[in-house]
Formats: structure tokens, C-alpha cells, sequence
């Protein structure tokens, strides 16, 4: 916390404090020369001398609260770390070497200020924060929110089952965590816990722009990015139908809605073999009034068939779930088996033709657009990197020998796989979605790059949930 740092690092770059005798509650003022005021009598030539830093923790030390008393009660390694009512002193008192006292830049208008926290005198006396931000250790910015709204992206090609089984299994930790701020698990907030939560769930499947392709049964648009509504009737307890999206209120049952989410997002494998992964999402959460159009001249839903799904003030967070690369096409004519342009075998034809597909640009700008800050975004993709590559930065990831896309010279017309797991099958280098990733971290947004390369999603699920916290739980600086 605040204390700790100041007890620690700011306190440190002093030798001596010069003390005064209180003007907090007084009223009185003070000097502008950085001394500090302090109740207990302290005349104004007492000097303290302080050393700042750890302390070592005795054998055996039972911890209790911390108080203001120059000792390590809560056994920490720290002596009277923290600041106000937390160790038993006034609103934006801090303690130093057992006596609380009020920074002299912190008394305004006669009384003592918390200047992390006060909207009126943030950072400064009479510094004012904007409708909508808070006083954080920065000074004024926007306010973190406690509503998130949630996207699965879940491949439904043939190859998906188990690892839709596996993110079914492991969605109620993902509920727990966001819904109680701890992630570890241990009983201690991680992060002020998120007390309103919308899930919505899309897939892969944008058709193939009309052509006739065998591995997809709707051409035309497929699933079309707009948020499913069925239940799989091969779930146990499954409805036949869902809300566009699933909501949580605090209070609410978690265990009912985390079922919710395994009927709805459990998507079977019976999807478009060519998968439009960025597309569906970008389709999804773009209104359409927006400066950009999809396949067949059709916009986007975000405030038509998906309506209501994304809020104002709400974190966004965008999850994607492939074991596939992107192939979402700026020219519907690469799906043609009969193109006389784009001749090779289809399975290859993404590969073979980077210059068909959209710019990675593209998502990057409109994922951002859909939310108006990129500050408001956490983007993960749980795909087919392997296993030791997971939650790496996205340029490492891409430098990797195992990520490189190339034929596979026992099976000439497929790709060599990046993982290959028994029982769970095959992966491949999703390198447009890894490189979406790259480029929307360096724009400010949260992101996270897991593998689908295991049975297990419980690291995947903790990411998720350690990078929404980071955002919902943001406090305008370190903490």
C-alpha cells in the first residue's frame, strides 16, 4: 500500500525530519520546506533520525493489526506501514517512528487531506478532479469499473471438442475469482471484486461469402458474429434456448450461470472449416453505423442482433478460443474451390495468400474503437502456442522456431503443427492472432497470450482473471 511505499522508499530519501508541534488539529499551517506536522507534543527542534526499509521479523512473531507505534505488528517486515485509520491515525496522516502527523502539503483549509484520495485536493490543495475520475496516487484519472462485459470467442470446427469441454470445466473458477477479487485463491483480494458481469458468446463460423465449400453448411455468412442464444442438448441440464448473453448480478447464483455458460458456449464441432476468427469478433462488437463493412456489404451487430451486450463505463474483455490461425478474408473469392486467382489445395489457401486476408490493422484499430479506450480492454487468446510459451510476451512468442508456419513435408497440403498433444491432437501458429495481441498491448491494452495446447485451462482462467483485475481494480498508479 501507499504507507509501505512512503515508509519505505519516500522516507528513505530523508536523514533527518524535522518535527512540529500539531497543526492538524490546530488548524494551524506550516512550512512549505516538505517537513512534516505531527500531533504528540513534538517541539520544533526535535529531530528524529529514521531508517527506512525492512526490519528483520523475529522467530516466532504473532501477527496483529498494524498500529502507529514505531514496532512490525502484522509481522511484515515493515514498521508502522500504512497511512490513516489503517494504523490508527487521521484522515491523510501518515506515521513515522510511532507518531502520527500530517504532511504540511496536506493541510488545506485548516484540516488534514488525504491527497490520494480527496477529489477537491488531489495531489495538491484545491486541485479538483472531472465528473467520473477518481484521486488516485497519480492524481486525477478515470475511475476503474466493477462491471465487465465478457466475449468468448469459441472455435466450433472439428477439432474443438475436448478443448470446449476443457473451458466449460473451468469457467466456474473464472466466476469465483472475478466475483470475489481473489485469484490465488487464499482468501485475500487480489482486486475489488466485480459485482456486475455480462458473458456473451460467438463463434468462429462467418461463412465462406457464398461460395459452396463442403467442411461448411452455411455459406453465406455462418454464424455471422452475433452472440448465440442455443443450449447443446448433449449438456446434461441444458435449456433449449439462452439469452443473447448470460448476466450476473452480485448475489446472484454462480453456480447456475456457470452452467449457463457451459450449455451455451459448449458450440459442438460442426462450424466452417475456415475459420474467421478476428472477424466474428470485430463483426460482433462493431455498431453499423461504423466506417467499416464485412462480408457481402454487411455491417456490424453491435447494435442490432447484439444489442445492449456492450456498456458504457464497462470493462471489455475479448477471449479467444482456436486451435486454428485466423482466416478472416478481405476477399470472399479465396474460399472458392473453383477460383482460377487462388489455385492452391484449400486447405493451404490461407496460408498461401496473406495478401487476401484483412490487416491485422484492422482489428487492432476496431477492437479499440469498440470500446473508446484501449484502457478498458483486456484481450486473451487461448490458442496454439505451446504450453511453455503461455503468457509470454507476444513478440517472444513470435520469434519462436515452433511458431514459424510451414508445410509439413509428411502431409503435403497441411501446415506443421506448433503442438501436438496426444489425446488433445493437433494446434497451429496462430501468428495473426498473436500479432493482434503484440500490437494491442502496445496501444494500452491488457493482453495475454495462453496455450489451448492442454487439458487443463486453470492457468488460462487465472490470467483471465488477474488481467481484468488489473484493469477493474486500478487505482491511478502503484499501489
Amino acid at each position: 500500500m501507499y504507507g509501505r511505499w512512503l515508509a519505505a522508499t519516500a522516507l528513505a530519501s530523508f536523514t533527518l525530519l524535522t518535527l512540529l508541534t500539531s497543526a492538524c488539529t490546530s488548524g494551524g499551517g506550516g512550512r512549505d520546506d516538505g517537513s512534516f506536522t505531527f500531533d504528540g507534543g513534538f517541539s520544533d527542534s526535535a529531530v528524529v533520525r529514521r531508517d527506512a526499509g525492512r526490519v528483520p521479523v523475529p522467530d516466532g512473531c504473532v501477527a496483529a493489526p498494524e498500529s502507529c507505534n514505531g514496532a512490525d505488528d502484522d509481522c511484515d517486515g515493515f514498521v508502522d506501514d500504512g497511512t490513516g485509520d489503517a494504523v490508527g491515525c487521521g484522515t491523510g496522516e501518515i506515521c513515522v517512528d510511532g507518531a502520527c502527523g500530517c504532511p504540511v502539503d496536506a493541510i488545506c483549509g485548516g484540516e488534514c487531506v488525504d491527497l490520494e484520495a480527496d477529489p477537491n485536493n488531489c495531489g495538491a490543495c484545491g486541485e479538483s478532479c472531472l465528473a467520473g475520475q477518481v484521486c488516485g496516487v497519480v492524481g486525477c484519472c478515470d475511475a476503474g469499473s466493477d462491471r465487465v462485459d465478457l466475449l468468448f470467442m469459441i472455435d466450433n470446427s472439428n477439432s474443438m471438442a475436448e478443448e470446449q469441454a476443457s473451458l466449460a470445466a473451468a469457467f466456474p473458477q473464472l466466476i469465483t475469482a472475478l466475483t470475489s477479487g481473489d485469484v490465488g485463491g487464499d482468501g485475500v483480494p487480489d482486486f475489488p471484486p466485480v459485482t456486475d458481469l455480462q458473458v456473451g458468446v460467438i463463434t468462429a463460423d462467418m461463412g465462406t461469402g457464398g461460395y459452396d465449400v463442403a467442411t461448411c453448411s452455411r455459406s453465406a455468412l455462418g454464424d455471422d458474429g452475433v452472440l448465440r442464444t442455443n443450449g447443446n442438448p448433449g449438456v446434461a441440464g441444458c435449456s433449449a434456448s439462452y439469452p443473447s448473453f448470460l448476466s450476473w448480478i452480485a448475489g446472484g447464483d454462480q453456480g447456475a450461470f456457470a452452467q449457463s455458460f457451459a450449455c451455451v458456449a459448449t458450440v459442438g464441432t460442426g462450424g466452417c472449416a475456415f475459420e474467421q476468427q478476428l472477424e466474428a469478433v470485430l463483426k460482433a462488437i462493431t455498431p453499423a453505423a461504423a466506417p467499416i463493412t464485412f462480408s457481402m456489404g454487411t455491417t456490424g451487430h453491435a447494435d442490432g442482433a447484439n444489442v445492449r451486450f456492450l456498456r458504457d463505463g464497462a470493462v471489455l474483455g475479448l477471449v479467444l478460443v482456436t486451435d486454428e490461425e485466423d482466416c478472416s478474408a478481405a476477399d470472399d473469392g479465396l474460399f472458392d474451390p473453383a477460383s482460377t486467382r487462388y489455385r492452391e489445395n484449400l486447405n493451404l489457401r490461407c496460408f498461401s495468400n496473406p495478401a487476401a486476408l484483412h490487416p491485422l490493422s484492422r482489428y487492432v484499430d476496431g477492437f479499440i474503437d469498440a470500446r473508446g479506450r484501449s484502457g478498458d480492454i483486456v484481450f486473451t487468446a487461448i490458442v496454439g502456442v505451446p504450453t511453455d510459451l503461455a503468457g509470454q510476451d507476444p513478440t517472444t512468442i513470435l520469434a519462436d522456431p515452433r511458431m514459424a508456419e510451414r508445410l509439413d513435408p509428411s502431409t503435403p497440403n497441411s501446415l506443421m503443427p506448433s503442438c501436438n498433444i496426444p489425446g488433445r491432437g493437433l494446434a497451429f501458429p496462430p501468428r495473426r492472432i498473436v500479432g493482434v495481441g503484440r500490437d494491442l498491448a502496445a496501444e494500452g491494452v491488457v493482453t495475454t497470450i495462453e496455450s489451448i495446447c492442454q487439458s487443463d485451462f486453470t492457468p488460462a482462467i487465472r490470467a483471465i482473471a488477474e488481467r481484468v483485475g488489473a484493469v477493474i481494480g486500478r487505482s491511478c498508479g502503484p499501489d
